[in-house]
């Protein structure tokens, strides 16, 4: 791109925020700088090897790769082509007492629903025809890339053609929980029912029915069904694919020397690398959380208040998989369906088989959600912690593979300080806030952290997961560009 202090935006990390912003900047005809401070792509979508297993950095379903999905608007207008096999089901459910696989079909579904929970009260069937009805509107609002919350006329523009007759049937739940709408509908009095609900809203919310927002639980339940894709590869492969459309744009990504501070100098953004060089830029998208943006600007880091944000276990296992048939690679397994909060109760077990000469090398990683302050004790009471959750993740993988503690070649974890130092995120926190009323849509926090400078990442609307995280990516390519008085591609 020539000299690299003459970059019209620089991007500060390449989460699938910050790759989306530069990509689709790149696109328009700006010169970026993508800065990233690892040897791969995707942040916490990204992947790793380790002892010769590939691995991804957390345990992370594909969606949004459906026609009309937002990742697939993104591909389509990069001109980038991506293989994704739909899965149906998307993901088997493992509760305590019966193996439940959430179809991708409504009327199969409800047969199945009928079929697995036949104790249910009717109150559930209108459930899920909620869930169908709601989740459908938030999808096509969501599919309209729609520019939360409103903060400027630029907001509005960008959002108005989500607006549609059918969004009555949205609107009234803006303010209220999952745990509102089932108590209306009736749908309440199943134990089992209502874990398999509350194992798929923490996975794909961070909060159990009982205080996720209704619209965002609304299209977390019926995404899955709308798009949940295999991907040879999975994120960290379609990160890759984004780093190479910036690069066939004219953008330069750069591995192994991240941003150390930022200012702004002059009506220009300053940035210092960790080699101690200095690039600047007209525009910067940062794509870190907020307390991760404090850093750079030389300010205490600002953390998610207590209880308004997770951090992540993550048990990674290399297995020796000779002789085991084709398994599903997404299970929800819950051990305790009174308590899915507390860690190890209620885990995401992904499974990637190795491909070629290695086809026998299975990786297999299991994800839960901890309270990073539970890690912020004495080291031997944290390795006490680790071990006994690596206990309870290797008990959930046993559901799936029942002989896998002979097969074990590998076995290693992550904790929220590991997430911390190789993402850069104050506290270990990953997943962006919970999805409650207060933190969605109109009210969700805002991106604009100055002049010329944009926040990417969950932690911006509409929060959590690759499509999440690439809306806030295309937000932040708007604002950028509209600032350099440029046209956006979307």
């Amino acid at each position: 791109m020539g000299n690299a202090s003459d970059a019209d935006i620089v991007v500060i990390g390449s989460g699938f925020g910050g790759l989306t912003a530069a990509a689709l900047a790149a696109r328009a005809g700006a010169r970026v700088l993508v800065l990233e401070r690892h040897t791969r792509p995707g942040g916490c979508a990204g992947d790793f090897a380790l002892g010769g297993f590939w691995f991804p950095a957390g345990a992370t379903v594909v969606t949004g790769l459906e026609p009309g999905g937002i990742l697939r608007q993104v591909f389509d207008v990069l001109e980038v082509d991506v293989e994704a096999r739909p899965l149906d089901p998307s993901i088997v459910f493992h509760l305590p007492d019966r193996v439940v696989p959430y179809t991708a079909s409504h009327e199969t579904w409800a047969r199945l629903f009928a079929r697995e929970f036949p104790g249910a009260p009717a109150g559930y069937r209108r459930f899920w025809r909620w869930v169908r009805l709601v989740g459908g509107e938030v999808y096509r609002i969501g599919a309209a890339l729609p520019s939360f919350p409103l903060e400027r006329p630029a907001d509005i523009r960008r959002s108005l053609r989500a607006v549609s007759p059918s969004l009555v049937l949205a609107a009234p739940w803006l303010f209220a929980t999952v745990g509102r709408v089932k108590r209306l509908l009736g749908a309440e009095g199943d134990p089992a029912a209502d874990a398999l609900i509350d194992a798929l809203l923490l996975d794909a919310t961070g909060a159990t029915a009982a205080g996720c927002s209704a619209v965002q639980g609304a299209i977390a339940l019926d995404l899955y069904r709308r798009g949940c894709q295999w991907v040879d590869g999975g994120t960290g492969a379609l990160a890759m694919k984004l780093v190479r459309a910036i690069r066939a744009s004219g953008g330069t990504v750069t591995f192994g020397n991240g941003a150390a501070r930022l200012r702004q100098e002059g009506g220009r953004w300053s940035v210092r690398l960790d080699d101690g060089s200095v690039v600047t830029a007209l525009a910067v998208v940062a794509n870190v959380p907020p307390g991760g943006l404090d850093l750079l600007l030389g300010r205490p880091p600002r953390l998610p208040r207590a209880g308004s944000a997770w951090g992540a276990f993550v048990l990674h296992l290399g297995i020796d998989a000779a002789g085991l048939e084709p398994l599903h690679p997404f299970h929800q397994v819950v051990a305790d369906a009174g308590d899915l909060e507390t860690a190890g109760n209620n885990c995401l077990v992904s499974i990637y088989p190795g491909r070629g000469d290695r086809a026998n090398r299975w990786s297999i990683s299991v994800s839960t959600h901890v309270r990073p302050e539970a890690f912020a004790v004495p080291p031997a009471e944290a390795r006490r912690l680790r071990c006994r959750l690596e206990a309870s993740l290797l008990a959930a993988v046993r559901r799936v593979v029942p002989d896998v503690d002979r097969r074990i070649l590998l076995l290693r974890s992550a904790t929220p300080a590991t997430y911390q130092r190789f993402t850069g995120r104050p506290g270990g926190f990953v997943g962006g806030l919970r999805q409650v009323p207060s933190v969605v849509a109109l009210r969700a926090p805002g991106r604009r952290a100055g002049r010329g400078l944009v926040l990417a990442g969950d932690h911006t609307f509409p929060g959590q997961g690759t499509v999440g995280t690439a809306l806030s990516g295309i937000n932040a390519a708007r604002d950028v560009l509209e600032y350099l008085d440029m046209e956006a591609p979307l």
